[in-house]
């Protein structure tokens, strides 16, 4: 008879293992299956921030719903721009336009002569591709060279930079942004721009390279 009741007791604790066995593996079913479903919706959200985030637009890199948007006047033939673009920039971006603080837009500014319109030009070639803040890198690197600027110069920078180089060459030769880099004078001239670099801040301060953090700090904090 106690055999009997060890074999009972044995089987009726098979099955509540068998039991507890199946409702884990519910548990975890289910669990997947709700992981799986937030994923779905969740993902292409974040997908589209991603893409957004510090996403390059023509001359402008940032969110532009931004609470801060900054914009710089600069020129190639400008050695003080130089500096700024080769010391400031990747820590301002990484600090605020990264973190969504600020949205960031450069306005060419070049000198009166030939080779720094080219330069400006050629910007607007690069930023056809939404490139052009990987081929300002190389129009500062070679600045202050003699013929830095020149269009055979122009078109290897388009190469080192990672442009198509072929639709950016054929920018070039159509050069349709004259009206466009008359405007960006006649903007900054607006606004009482007197010296590169100088940025405008939220579309009404406008100051120098000094005062641009402590400003854009100032109005985040606010």
């Amino acid at each position: 008879m106690s055999e009997k009741i060890n074999k009972r007791e044995l089987l009726r604790e098979k099955r509540k293992q068998e039991k507890r066995r199946k409702t884990m593996i519910f548990v975890i079913i289910v669990f997947a299956v709700v992981t799986l479903i937030l994923a779905a919706a969740l993902l292409p959200k974040l997908l589209v921030q991603n893409r957004e985030f510090g996403a390059t637009q023509g001359f402008s890199v940032g969110y532009p719903n931004a609470p801060v948007t900054v914009i710089e006047f600069s020129s190639y033939n400008c050695g003080y721009c130089k500096i700024v673009s080769e010391e400031l920039q990747e820590d301002f971006f990484r600090d605020y336009v990264e973190t969504g603080d600020v949205y960031f837009t450069y306005v060419n500014i070049p000198s009166n002569n030939e080779e720094s319109y080219a330069a400006a030009t050629a910007s607007y070639c690069a930023a056809e591709q939404n490139m052009f803040y990987e081929y300002k890198v190389q129009l500062f690197t070679y600045a202050g060279y003699e013929g830095a600027f020149s269009t055979e110069n122009l078109i290897s920078y388009s190469d080192a930079a990672g442009l198509d180089t072929e639709d950016f060459r054929a920018c070039l030769v159509r050069d349709d942004y004259a009206k466009a880099i008359s405007q960006d004078l006649q903007f900054a001239q607006s606004v009482g721009l007197t010296g590169t670099p100088s940025f405008l801040i939220n579309g009404e301060e406008l100051v120098y390279t000094s005062e641009l953090i402590p400003t854009v700090d100032a109005l985040l904090n606010n």
